[in-house]
């Protein structure tokens, strides 16, 4: 995992009450390799909190649990309030589908167990929210991912789309809604918590 990189804090002026932060993970599945990354939302301002990829090596069972336990670790360190989760794109290969489907599951599955909503988006709707075009390229996602989010490093291709994840869904106006629901649910999840070494 790498470092952990904060935004910049700003403080309000005396007298007035400064927005929430809202805390966004934000994912691009994978089987392979699993872009993930955290955004901190207050108002219009977004900071990078931390990103990063996780290589999957082995079985499919094994990866599919690599996958889930890293989630929940994820989950546990950074406290998202929500979870961005990219949609699956079927096109020729039905295969790779189903594959990304799983991951998918995955990561679902470790969202319920730490209490965390997961909201979920369209390829097409995040490269909209944050490229300005449905069909952005990859290029030009990580380009514009880099430029809202003052990262002055390169970022890989499928951290940039789980940072774009999360971008698409402190643009979308749906906060409240999945901030009332994870608040409902609380931080009760089922599933085991891994704490970090620090």
């Amino acid at each position: 995992m790498p470092a952990i990189r904060r935004a910049a804090s700003s403080s309000a002026p005396a007298g007035v009450v400064a927005p929430p932060v809202v805390r966004v993970l934000g994912v691009d599945p994978g089987t392979v390799a699993l872009g993930w990354g955290i955004v901190d939302a207050r108002g219009s301002h977004l900071g990078r909190v931390a990103s990063g990829v996780l290589r999957c090596k082995g079985e499919r069972a094994d990866r599919l649990a690599l996958i889930c336990d890293t989630m929940l670790e994820l989950c546990e360190r950074y406290r998202p309030m929500m979870l961005s989760l990219e949609q699956t794109f079927v096109g020729d290969n039905i295969q790779s589908a189903f594959r990304l489907g799983e991951a998918r599951g995955a990561v679902m599955v470790a969202a319920s167990r730490s209490g965390v909503a997961v909201a979920e988006y369209s390829p097409a709707q995040i490269k909209l929210a944050v490229a300005g075009s449905g069909r952005a390229t990859k290029a030009q996602m990580q380009l514009m991912v880099g430029r809202l989010l003052a990262v002055s490093e390169g970022l890989a291709s499928d951290e940039a789309d789980a940072l774009g994840a999360a971008i698409c869904h402190a643009h979308s106006g749906r906060s409240d809604t999945l901030l009332a629901a994870a608040a409902v649910r609380g931080w009760g999840g089922r599933g085991r918590r891994t704490s970090w070494r620090r």
